[in-house]
């Protein structure tokens, strides 16, 4: 589907700049899945006239979005919504926009303004940063409990990680792909290794193998750091 430059608003009294409300609109739009892989989005022309912006604003902006994988510019095609690959991969890395989505609305229901309810939020992290130190999250794929109990419970008794286990052949890809998306550090066995960072390197995450006693020792002296 083509889309016209009626589908982008600005806001020139917003505080933030009108290349990052395009921008965001884009990323917005490709997370819910309004634009989908192939939509052909307007040529710089044609959204800077629509708006009226400098063409190098948009420029810049579908550049910006070329580089992070998410638009395709090619000679006499204009520019498009990347492939479906690199789009999964983006929705797994950003699965926030549904959160936003519903945030606002009950913002809204609540008789807030929403802009300040946005700019307080940006206050507050400039003020204070991220407003709890989260637990880290250690998935074991396809650990069963009886035969890794020494480290999940060493695990357990030097830190304060949420241990969370999920066996591969008893699970569905979305279930995978959840649990390894929601860990920061995954474990699995030496020769489960390849298959799972199939599934981690889409959500950029990091895999550790255990496959030994000895891997067992450097995973527990990692934990103590």
């Amino acid at each position: 589907m083509d889309y016209s430059g009626s589908l982008f608003k600005i806001d020139p009294k917003s505080p933030l700049p009108i290349n990052v409300q395009i921008k965001e609109q884009i990323k917005w739009l490709i997370g819910k899945g309004l634009l989908k892989t192939g939509d052909t989005l307007p040529s710089t022309n044609q959204l800077a006239d629509h708006l009226s912006i400098n063409r190098n604003t948009i420029q810049g902006v579908y550049s910006q979005l070329k580089e992070e994988g998410l638009l395709l510019v090619q000679k006499g095609r204009g520019t498009q919504v990347a492939g479906e690959e690199e789009i999964a991969r983006f929705k797994v890395q950003n699965p926030y926009f549904d959160f936003v989505e519903q945030t606002i609305k009950d913002a809204y229901e609540s008789g807030f303004n929403i802009e300040n309810v946005l700019l307080s939020g940006f206050a507050y992290l400039n003020l204070f940063g991220q407003p709890l130190k989260q637990k880290l999250h250690y998935l074991f794929v396809e650990c069963k409990v009886s035969s890794c109990i020494f480290y999940l419970d060493e695990i357990k008794r030097m830190t304060s990680a949420d241990i969370h286990t999920i066996d591969m052949s008893f699970s569905t890809e979305n279930a995978l792909n959840e649990a390894i998306h929601n860990a920061d550090v995954i474990v699995t066995r030496a020769d489960l290794a390849e298959k799972v960072r199939i599934f981690a390197d889409a959500a950029q995450k990091t895999v550790i193998s255990v496959g030994s006693t000895k891997d067992v020792s450097l995973l527990l002296n990692m934990i103590r750091q």
